[in-house]
Order: structure tokens, then C-alpha cells, then sequence
């Protein structure tokens, strides 16, 4: 039987078009990392100090760069990392993502630098979003427009969402009852997996009607 071989990537660029930085001078240590993003999950911003490549083998991973930039890898694709750009990865899809990272560092080398600072910055701009509604309207219509604002362009699991709306985690009823079934009847939220709307990893995101009113409440917020 014949073994079948297929390249999924020659390149001497990042993803975003960045020329490789030169191997390091010293004796090499390679490294390899598999992360599995829950749905919903993001990693804190950071950024790599060495050459790192490697493969989603499932699920879909969104890495976003700080000025906003930004690409989504497949399942079966090859990611070659930014090295030195500030950035983060996202599962805005509707199952875990598992990807499998290769370093080439040296010994003694930190491959990845957290930036706490800025994941405390962009929590302060998401409450802001939320806090600050135009005004005045209905207590109902509040909810929804602070559910579409959670929500957004992502694709978000129930405790997560409880979580960025400042409720109590016990509040399952009061989700789905004051924002999930409302926003769903407008037909604003549909569900990640609508097969099994009642499963306890369902995750929710805006269709294009509630993407279009998530949109609109933007410049109300600058």
C-alpha cells in the first residue's frame, strides 16, 4: 500500500504576510503544544518571540492582531504564527478547537509574553459597551440590546454569556427567559447547534438581523 504525502505549507511568512525571523544562534529546542479552546474561549493577548507553525486539527480558530487584523483557520489547516505582533486566538465557532503548535526556540527562551494590561483595558471597553445603552428605553428592550452587545460577532456558550452579563451563574432561568427567548423570538440569537436547542453546551450567536441592530448600537457608544 502506498503512503499518500501532502504538503499543507512551504512559506517564509506568517499568516499576515511577515517575513520569518532568523532561527536562533544557539544550540535549538523545539516544542510542541496541543490547546483545546472550549467554545466561546479566547486566549489573553500575547505574542511569540520565536518561529511557531502548526496544524487546527479541529474546529475553527480565529487569530486577531491588535490593530484588528485578523484571519480564521479550518480544521486541516496550517497556521504560521506572527512572531513579535500583540494578538490572541478565538473559537467563535460552534465546537472546541484543538491545535497543535511547533516552537523552534532555544533553551532559556520565554516562546510566549502575556499581556495582561490589555486583556484588562478591552474587559473595561465591553462593560462600557454594556453600561452605556442610549437611553431611555423599556427594561426589555435593555436586556436585549445588552445581549447582542455580549454576544457580538462571536459565537458564546450559556455560562459564558451569564458571565459578561454580570449575572449570578444560578441564573439559567433568567438568561433564557429575560434575553435568550425574547432575543430569539425577534429573531436576533439562534443557536449554535440548532438541532439540540437543549443540550448543555448549546452556544448562541446574532443572525444577520441582530447583527445588523448589534451594529447600530455601536456609534450610540463612542
Amino acid at each position: 500500500m502506498k503512503i499518500k504525502s501532502i504538503e499543507l505549507l512551504r512559506t517564509s511568512q506568517t499568516w499576515d504576510g511577515t517575513a520569518l525571523p532568523d532561527y536562533p544562534a544557539a544550540r535549538p529546542e523545539l516544542r510542541a503544544t496541543r490547546m483545546i479552546f472550549p467554545i466561546g474561549a479566547k486566549t489573553g493577548w500575547h505574542h511569540h518571540t520565536v518561529i511557531n507553525y502548526g496544524i487546527v486539527e479541529q474546529g475553527d480558530l480565529t487569530i486577531v492582531c491588535q490593530d484588528g487584523t485578523e484571519r480564521t483557520f479550518h480544521q486541516g489547516e496550517a497556521i504560521v504564527e506572527v512572531v513579535g505582533t500583540i494578538h490572541r486566538g478565538e473559537n467563535r465557532g460552534a465546537k472546541p478547537v484543538i491545535l497543535n503548535m511547533f516552537y523552534v526556540s532555544a533553551p532559556g527562551i520565554e516562546v510566549t509574553i502575556q499581556h495582561p494590561e490589555l486583556d484588562v483595558l478591552l474587559q473595561d471597553q465591553e462593560k462600557k459597551l454594556i453600561q452605556e445603552l442610549p437611553k431611555p428605553i423599556d427594561k426589555a428592550t435593555a436586556r436585549i440590546q445588552k445581549l447582542l452587545l455580549v454576544i457580538g460577532e462571536q459565537t458564546l456558550p450559556r455560562r459564558q454569556i451569564i458571565a459578561d452579563l454580570g449575572l449570578k451563574q444560578r441564573s439559567r432561568k433568567s438568561l433564557m427567559e429575560n434575553y435568550l427567548w425574547p432575543a430569539h423570538d425577534l429573531g436576533y440569537v439562534e443557536f449554535a447547534i440548532p438541532s439540540m436547542p437543549h443540550i448543555p453546551d448549546q452556544a448562541y450567536k446574532l443572525t444577520a438581523k441582530g447583527l445588523e441592530v448589534y451594529h447600530s448600537l455601536l456609534p450610540h457608544l463612542q
